[in-house]
């Protein structure tokens, strides 16, 4: 068999290994329409109840001397928090997706497959593949979903080059994310089990990675710990960019000690042991999060067993 052939048959093997998962998924329309629905939800919640809170208390806290357009006012938190659901959503999206992942494993399905001339690796591949299709897919609809919502409110500040640099941050955040929870999802052997711990997640992340709520407002040691996971770079790329037009705006007409301090309570900066991390180094630590997991997984693909 010539190299070539050789790799057109894994290259086959892959797709196939691709495929079967994502039809899976795709069959189990109300899996597909729930994974839609969850991060609308939040944002829907944000919109009938707290919406108002947050804009209420900037308002509350702009110099009496300066008069700000509300409906700026109401873009720049609206960019806040539309940043939170998208980088919760790279997440979340990509956990579920691994249901098919365990799921083969509780049924035996792997164990069948790997009594063919079918490597370990390419089967770890195919389910990655398959979670990263099924997660962009899902994000690019939010997304877009997100732009319309900001587009309608009156308050889209954002120019073109902005908003593809937020769908570039949204594939970059989704590679990370699915090369992280197939690593994770590895460790379950059950559904049930994993169902469980999809749940405890879900509910969570939003805060771990500080989507819900600005890092400033924890105690500086939690600000420190936060910034371990990869996540919360995702988070801050998102408000970055996102709330770059409507920050901007602000700039024009508020002083820079009045900016620089709305910037720092909604976290458009991390900190880590009293050092700021910057835009580039937020890029950095996530492309370094996808180097290591790629490793990690297909290291792990050698030896575990399915």
């Amino acid at each position: 068999m010539t190299a070539r052939k050789k790799l057109g048959d894994e290259l086959y093997t892959l797709y196939r290994l691709t495929k079967r998962p994502l039809l899976i998924f795709l069959k189990d329309t109300a899996a597909v329409f729930f994974s839609i629905l969850a991060p609308l939800i939040i944002l829907l919640l944000y919109v009938l109840f707290l919406g108002d809170v947050q804009i209420n208390s900037v308002k509350a806290s702009l110099p009496p001397d300066f008069s700000v357009d509300e409906s700026l006012v109401r873009a720049f938190v609206d960019s806040w928090m539309l940043s939170g659901v998208m980088s919760v959503s790279c997440i979340t999206v990509s956990l579920s997706a691994n249901t098919v992942m365990v799921q083969d494993k509780e049924r035996g399905f792997n164990k069948e497959i790997l009594a063919s001339p079918v490597s370990k690796g390419l089967v770890t591949i195919g389910y990655f593949l398959y979670n990263l299709v099924v997660t962009v897919f899902i994000c690019t609809i939010v997304y877009a979903v997100c732009l319309i919502y900001l587009a309608a409110s009156g308050g889209f500040y954002l120019t073109a080059a902005k908003c593809l640099e937020t769908y570039g941050i949204t594939l970059l955040s989704c590679l990370s994310s699915t090369l992280i929870t197939v690593f994770v999802a590895g460790f379950f052997k059950t559904n049930s089990a994993f169902s469980a711990f999809v749940g405890i997640v879900s509910a969570a992340i939003g805060f771990i990675i500080g989507a819900y709520m600005p890092t400033s407002m924890f105690p500086d040691a939690i600000q420190s710990v936060i910034c371990f996971f990869p996540g919360s770079y995702s988070a801050a790329l998102f408000r970055n960019s996102l709330m770059s037009g409507a920050f901007d705006k602000l700039g024009e007409i508020l002083p820079a000690e009045f900016t620089k301090g709305l910037a720092d309570s909604f976290s458009m900066k991390l900190d880590f042991f009293g050092h700021e991390i910057g835009v580039g180094v937020m890029y950095a630590v996530l492309a370094a999060s996808v180097a290591v997991f790629l490793s990690v997984n297909l290291i792990r693909s050698r030896f575990k067993k399915f």
